[in-house]
C-alpha cells in the first residue's frame, strides 16, 4: 500500500434529498481522512447536503448534465479524473453508467458501485447499459439480500462479485436529538389527542402513497392527521386523490424537509407503504425515534423489520393497511407496542451505525487495492 493518502472519487448525479444521497454524504464524512482523500463529483446538479462536505474541506465538483446522452458532460468527468488520478472510483445511482465507463477508459485501479434499490420498472436501454458496464466494476455493493438477488437476476452479475453492506445512519443525530419548538398546528393536534401519522419518500409509484391515501379514506372518521414528506412527479395526482377522497383536512403533502429527526419526533407512528424497496433507510431512522412502524411485507423491508419489532402488511393492499393503522391507533400506549418499538431501536443501533459501515467500506477499499497490487 502507498504511504500517501488513497484518492477516492465518488460519482453520482445529485445530492437531492433522498436516502441514497444522505448515505453517501455520511459515508464520506466518516472516512479516515488520514488514509483516504475523497472527492465527490455530482454530474447533474448539486444539492444542499454538499455544504456538509465542503465544511469539512472535502472537494465537491458540480457539473450540469443537459441531455439524456450528454457527451460534453462525460468528457468533463474524464478531464477531472485525469487531473485527480484516483486509485478508486466509487459510483451509485446514475453515476454507475458514466463513472464505470470513465474509470475503465482511464484504467483506474479499483472500480466499486453501490446498488441502492430494486428496479423492476427499469427501461430496457438503461438495463442493457448497466449490465454492460457492471463488468467493469471489481465489486458491487448491495444494500440488502433482496438487492443482491435482484442484481443477479436483472444484470446476471456473479454472486461472488457482490458484497452486502447495508446503508448506515449517523446514530447521534437521532439518539442525541433535541426537539425544536413545535408549530402551533402540531401543538393543537397533540392537545386534541389527534394521532399524527407520517411517512417519508419520493412521490413516485414505488412508495405506495396512493395506497396509503386509499387506506386512510377507509378510516376517515378516526381522529388522525397524516403528513407525507417528499417531492416527485406524482404530487399533483396525489393532491387530487386527497381532495377527491375528502381528506384535505386529514392528509397533507408537506414537501421536502431539512430536519428529519424533528419531523419524526412530531409523529405518533410511521407508515411505509412501499410496493418494493431495497432497504428503506428511513425505517431505521424512524426506529431510532421510538416510533411504532407499519410497513409493507416486501423483501428489502423484511431485512430491517419483522413481526417481532414492527407491523407488516401486504404491499398494495389498502384494506390490510387501513386495518393495521386503525388497530395501532387504538393501541399506541399499550406495553406490547412500546416493547416492540424498543426492540427495533436496539436492533438498529447494533446493525446500522454509519461509523461501523464506513469501516466495512474502508476495509473493502484496502482489500481491493491490495489485490490490484496498488503502489
Amino acid at each position: 500500500m502507498p504511504t500517501d493518502k488513497v484518492k477516492i472519487v465518488y460519482i453520482m448525479p445529485t445530492l437531492d434529498k433522498g436516502g441514497a444521497e444522505r448515505f453517501l454524504v455520511d459515508l464520506i464524512l466518516n472516512l479516515d481522512l488520514n488514509k483516504f482523500s475523497p472527492t465527490l463529483i455530482l454530474f447533474k446538479r448539486g444539492g444542499s447536503w454538499a455544504e456538509e462536505l465542503v465544511a469539512k474541506n472535502i472537494p465537491v465538483i458540480v457539473l450540469n448534465k443537459n441531455y439524456l446522452i450528454d457527451f460534453n458532460n462525460f468528457f468533463n468527468i474524464l478531464k477531472i479524473l485525469k487531473e485527480i488520478k484516483p486509485a478508486i472510483i466509487h459510483t451509485q445511482l446514475g453515476g454507475d453508467l458514466y463513472g464505470r465507463l470513465a474509470a475503465k477508459i482511464l484504467k483506474v485501479p479499483v472500480i466499486i458501485s453501490t446498488e441502492q434499490n430494486l428496479n423492476p420498472d427499469e427501461p430496457i436501454i438503461k438495463n442493457i447499459i448497466k449490465k454492460y458496464t457492471s463488468r467493469f466494476a471489481h465489486k458491487i455493493i448491495a444494500i440488502s439480500e433482496a438487492v443482491k438477488n435482484d442484481l443477479i437476476s436483472r444484470y446476471k452479475i456473479p454472486a461472488t462479485k457482490i458484497k452486502i453492506i447495508p446503508n448506515g445512519i449517523d446514530l447521534n443525530k437521532f439518539l442525541k436529538f433535541k426537539p425544536e419548538i413545535k408549530n402551533d398546528e402540531a401543538i393543537e393536534d397533540k392537545e386534541a389527542k389527534k394521532i399524527i401519522l407520517g411517512t417519508i419518500g419520493r412521490l413516485m409509484p414505488q412508495k405506495g402513497h396512493s395506497v396509503l391515501i386509499t387506506a386512510l379514506a377507509r378510516i376517515k372518521d378516526s381522529n388522525f392527521k397524516c403528513l407525507i414528506v417528499g417531492a416527485g412527479p406524482l404530487e399533483n395526482k396525489l393532491n387530487k386523490q386527497i381532495k377527491d377522497s375528502g381528506l384535505e383536512n386529514k392528509i397533507e403533502l408537506i414537501g421536502l424537509i431539512n430536519n428529519v429527526p424533528n419531523f419524526l419526533d412530531s409523529l405518533d407512528a410511521f407508515v411505509f407503504p412501499s410496493i418494493w424497496e431495497g432497504q428503506g433507510i428511513v425505517l431505521p431512522e424512524a426506529a431510532l425515534m421510538n416510533l411504532p412502524i407499519i410497513a409493507s411485507d416486501v423483501d428489502g423491508i423484511k431485512e430491517v423489520l419483522s413481526p417481532d419489532n414492527a407491523y407488516l402488511v401486504k404491499a398494495g393492499d389498502p384494506k390490510d393497511l387501513a386495518d393495521k393503522i386503525s388497530w395501532l391507533m387504538n393501541n399506541l400506549d399499550s406495553v406490547p407496542v412500546k416493547e416492540r418499538s424498543l426492540k427495533l431501536k436496539n436492533e438498529v443501533i447494533n446493525k446500522f451505525s454509519i461509523a461501523n459501515i464506513a469501516i466495512e467500506y474502508q476495509k473493502l477499499y484496502q482489500e481491493l487495492l491490495e489485490l490490484k497490487n496498488y503502489k
